[in-house]
């Protein structure tokens, strides 16, 4: 069975060969008040895959706070085949569901965060990385999601992204990669928290498979407007 990731300094590099790999995920926050770092405890997971989140609220102009699990990436024209869109229209459906179980409104698809998503996902296949920090590249100088919307000028009071990676496609039929998928990303609370946070009323998903390998890349970019 092809093995799923190689985790090496926050950076993830395509093509390892480590099964049943433990991916750590940590939250961090600033304080808006003074600025302080606070750590929250590291939590672990075993899975077939990796994930991560990120999140900013804006205050005034300088004062935002970041949490964040760890990683983000440039933008790329992408077209999606009519199996992704179904795999995300799927996703989207999960994710409302466990929205309402916990008493949070639905969240409707932006064709804007749709395509910030996407091309997120498409750049970490295409330049073999896995981060919520986008490196340095030919498309711009790097940085993270929230300088792609800002760039796109999106308004919004609070933005967030959820990444994963996993090979599960070389298991499992599409509709239950997604669903593990989902499932890895609610069992780890910071991106729990991303997917079921009440004030998000927006969002993109974007796929992106390495031809080849099978490894698959989600990018959830999450906004209340």
């Amino acid at each position: 069975m092809r093995a799923i990731l190689s985790h090496l300094l926050g950076a993830l590099l395509l093509g390892g060969s480590l099964t049943g790999a433990v991916a750590p995920a940590v939250a961090h926050a600033i304080s808006p008040l003074h600025g302080a770092h606070r750590a929250a405890a590291a939590t672990t997971m075993t899975v077939r895959g990796a994930t991560h989140g990120v999140m900013r609220t804006n205050g005034t102009a300088d004062n935002r706070r970041h949490a964040f699990g760890d990683k983000k990436t440039a933008s790329s024209t992408t077209v999606v085949s009519p199996t992704l869109e179904a795999a995300r229209t799927q996703m989207l459906g999960l994710i409302n569901a466990e929205r309402a179980r916990a008493g949070a409104s639905p969240l409707s698809i932006d064709s804007v965060l749709d395509g910030v998503a996407q091309a997120r996902s498409q750049d970490m296949i295409d330049r073999r990385y896995f981060s919520h920090q986008i490196p340095a590249g030919p498309a711009g100088p790097g940085g993270m999601v929230f300088d792609i919307l800002d760039h796109a000028h999106v308004q919004y009071e609070m933005a967030g992204e959820n990444i994963a990676l996993n090979d599960y496609i070389t298991v499992y039929a599409l509709t239950r990669t997604v669903a593990q998928t989902n499932i890895d990303l609610m069992n780890s609370p910071e991106h729990r928290a991303n997917l079921l946070e009440p004030k998000y009323a927006r969002i993109g998903i974007g796929m992106a498979f390495e031809q080849g390998t099978g490894k698959l890349i989600v990018t959830e970019v999450f906004v209340q407007p």
